[in-house]
């Protein structure tokens, strides 16, 4: 009988609780060999949705309604291909329904929490990857994304404050 690596299994715990999704028992319950491969799978795809993420993101900073609808119809099947992010699927679907760049702004201030929670669990290593907020953003709850760039652009008001916000955190 093989005996469960406590961090593997502690690594399958966060991967199936990214999206905000319950990890079920019977997933905990791989053994290595199939944990691994699943990890392997998961920072795949994590990398492919981190990607199209950031695509998403620059379009906001553009303000193209339809660059956004178009990477965000792209963030959804890479986030569909991860096992417990369908309702974070969901999030980019209705950002890509929608011409309403205030609505697509409002959904993308959901989606970013989820992948943010993600990006996390998988600790990409690939580049320096930044967690940005601006106080301002959802009617001044305030409001999280993530970036390659040090320097603050502003995805939820690029045209009057782009550069409003600050670096929370740093993740390599």
């Amino acid at each position: 009988m093989k005996i469960v690596n406590p961090i593997l299994l502690f690594v399958a715990l966060v991967a199936a609780s990214a999206c905000n999704q319950p990890a079920k028992q019977q997933d905990i319950a791989k053994t290595d060999t199939t944990a691994t491969e699943a990890r392997i799978v998961d920072t795949v795809n994590t990398t492919e949705v981190f990607t199209a993420y950031i695509g998403l993101k620059d379009e906001f900073l553009k303000s193209d309604v339809a660059g956004i609808k178009s990477k965000a119809s792209a963030l959804e099947g890479k986030l569909a291909a991860i096992k417990g992010c369908s309702e974070t699927a969901t999030l980019a679907q209705q950002i890509a329904a929608t011409d309403d760049v205030k609505a697509q702004r409002a959904f993308f201030l959901i989606l970013s929490k989820d992948v943010i929670t993600l990006v996390k669990g998988a600790k990409l290593k690939a580049t320096t990857i930044y967690v940005d907020y601006c106080p301002m953003a959802d009617s001044g709850k305030g409001g999280y994304w993530l970036s390659l760039n040090k320097d603050i652009e502003n995805p939820y008001f690029p045209e009057h404050m782009k550069a409003c916000g600050q670096v929370k955190e740093q993740m390599n």
